[in-house]
């Protein structure tokens, strides 16, 4: 797409100090990557239409498993405003990763299939780039049936054990230590040089944003929150990366890129702490609250730790020579040790409540 929206906005762009500072309007690519939704996609793209931005593309990576015959329609009736591409199989990061070798563009804007997004949006993630150290850039989002926090500070904030605060919902532009996949852009050549997304984040792909921001953070970059950068997420019910009938499956990939993640970027020092803070998860699983409670359930967590902790050790192998790599076969036997522990302590606390009661 070479333009949309009203021209006419140019005055008024060219008036904004940032923008001065860039000396022109970069192209910015707007990549949307969608499984399994229909109508929730067609609100998003609609709302993208009306951006008085008026140098950017919309690309579409679909992974859908479902036909929907109206988003069909919808697509072939804007096929001129949108590059639309379907791909296999499901993978969050593959799609993000496939939209950028795609893209014109040299700036890369993500958002999900279930927001709107606001008047202004591209321009308030693209004047962010006139400071050559910003990397990256997270946009306020305010999430259908949660609380907005205007003041919140901390946005972002990573702890040394993986504890990530939100605070999205802010209106204080600032510097932050992690972005938010529904709402995030970067500089194509710094997601280029470090390979693009980690496709070893699976299913539900959590923690895949969390994972670039500190590779992009260690190299020098900047990441900044822009308020003005606005949407609405609707969180819709079905599709995209919701729990759905497959619950266990779910978790399954939850746990395994926790492990993969808290390997990847988490010192060994702490990772008890990094365990602990996720008890809540680990009973979510395993003991149902009113849904399903098996064997399988009380498993899930550690059959999805251990795949993690086994993808893992392969892109080591690749990377790694064999006494760094024996090193790191070590600490995972540490983890393991302190998963049992912390977890059977969990449990006989958990026993020793319905006994009581």
């Amino acid at each position: 797409m070479r333009k949309l929206g009203r021209l006419g906005g140019l005055g008024r762009l060219g008036k904004t100090g940032r923008l001065e500072r860039l000396g022109r309007l970069p192209r910015a690519s707007v990549i949307i990557p969608t499984y399994n939704r229909d109508e929730p996609l067609r609100k998003t793209l609609e709302s993208l239409f009306v951006q008085d931005y008026p140098n950017f593309e919309i690309i579409v990576v679909d992974q859908s498993d479902k036909k929907f015959p109206e988003k069909e329609k919808f697509l072939k009736r804007y096929k001129k405003k949108i590059a639309y591409f379907k791909i296999t199989p499901p993978n969050l990061p593959a799609a993000r990763n496939f939209g950028v070798r795609k893209a014109k563009g040299e700036i890369i804007i993500f958002c999900d299939d279930d927001v709107i997004v606001k008047k202004g949006w591209i321009l308030g993630h693209i004047e962010n780039y006139s400071d050559l150290k910003v990397g990256a850039v997270a946009g306020r989002v305010i999430t259908k049936g949660q609380k907005i926090e205007p003041n919140f500070k901390g946005v972002g904030k990573i702890s040394r054990w993986g504890t990530v605060a939100g605070g999205y919902s802010s209106k204080i532009p600032q510097e932050i230590g992690n972005l938010i996949g529904c709402n995030m852009s970067f500089r194509k050549q710094v997601l280029e040089s470090v390979g693009g997304f980690d496709e070893k984040f699976i299913g539900n792909a959590l923690r895949e944003e969390t994972d670039v921001a500190l590779t992009i953070k260690k190299l020098g970059w900047k990441i900044v929150f822009s308020p003005k950068a606005e949407l609405v997420h609707l969180r819709a019910e079905t599709g995209g990366c919701r729990k759905g009938e497959n619950r266990l499956g779910w978790y399954k990939d939850f746990f395994h890129n926790e492990a993969y993640f808290c390997l990847k970027h988490i010192s060994w020092i702490w990772w008890p702490v990094f365990w602990l803070t996720r008890w809540q998860w680990f009973l979510r699983c395993m003991f149902g609250f009113g849904r399903e409670v098996s064997w399988r359930s009380i498993t899930t967590p550690f059959a999805g730790i251990a795949a993690g902790v086994r993808d893992f050790r392969e892109v080591r192998e690749v990377r790694e020579i064999g006494e760094i790599r024996e090193i790191r076969g070590i600490r995972e036997i540490v983890i393991l040790i302190w998963l049992g522990f912390v977890f059977g302590c969990y449990f006989i606390s958990w026993a020793r409540h319905l006994i009581e009661k």
